[in-house]
């Protein structure tokens, strides 16, 4: 989501101690921000990416703060690909190989979220940081036959607004966005205070969502 969370922190370090000097960060910045669609796609896959596309994105909206519309859309046309691609993978697997993958109590969870909060629990999963498991959303939608167009509006919403945002506040702190890659330990506590808040209040908006969705009947009887 919007921020630079514990896991992020943590491959920033492994990337400061890297002696090559051919990383994501070289070759990000070589392609520039049409690198950020494979990666996006990557992202909304099944495969663990650790916040790379929030970092990289807000990397290079930090060091061109006036392109930072441009790679917003690039991270939000590759994460909305991938995630795509993730939800059609679940439309063609079905439930059955959802509960045997990722287990059947996971499944179920999951699944129940998406019954009881619908689009909110799409757009809450496009929104939150990692480690949120957003793919196995994606998957759970696909395989539950969630109708593609609901999903692929509330997909597109919610990434758009998580690297406008993500690429709109790193343009505009660049100088101190830039200070924390090459400082990432020394933000350690700040990206642990903001995921615990951004995890509070995606409980509160489902949680206030599901009170509302309770009271309805009442108000209508």
């Amino acid at each position: 989501m919007l921020h630079l969370g514990p896991y992020t922190s943590a491959v920033l370090v492994l990337l400061q101690r890297r002696a090559a000097p051919s990383t994501s960060f070289t070759l990000i910045r070589k392609i520039g921000g049409i690198g950020l669609v494979p990666l996006g796609i990557l992202d909304g896959s099944v495969i663990p990416t650790f916040g790379s596309l929030d970092l990289l994105s807000a990397w290079l909206a930090a060091r061109d703060p006036d392109l930072w519309p441009y790679y917003a859309a690039m991270a939000t046309v590759g994460a909305v690909i991938g995630a795509w691609i993730t939800y059609r993978l679940g439309q063609r697997a079905g439930s059955r190989w959802l509960s045997v993958r990722i287990g059947v109590h996971r499944t179920a969870q999951i699944n129940s979220a998406l019954s009881h909060y619908g689009a909110g629990a799409i757009l809450v999963s496009t929104l939150a940081p990692p480690p949120f498991p957003a793919a196995m959303f994606f998957l759970a939608a696909g395989a539950a036959q969630y109708p593609a167009r609901k999903f692929g509006l509330t997909l597109v919403v919610g990434r758009a607004i998580r690297y406008s945002v993500f690429a709109m506040i790193a343009a505009h702190y660049g100088r101190h966005i830039l200070r924390y890659f090459r400082h990432p330990a020394q933000f350690l506590v700040p990206s642990l205070a903001i995921t615990g808040a951004l995890i509070l209040a995606a409980a509160i908006f489902l949680f206030s969502r599901r009170r509302y969705g309770a009271m309805r009947p009442e108000v209508r009887a």
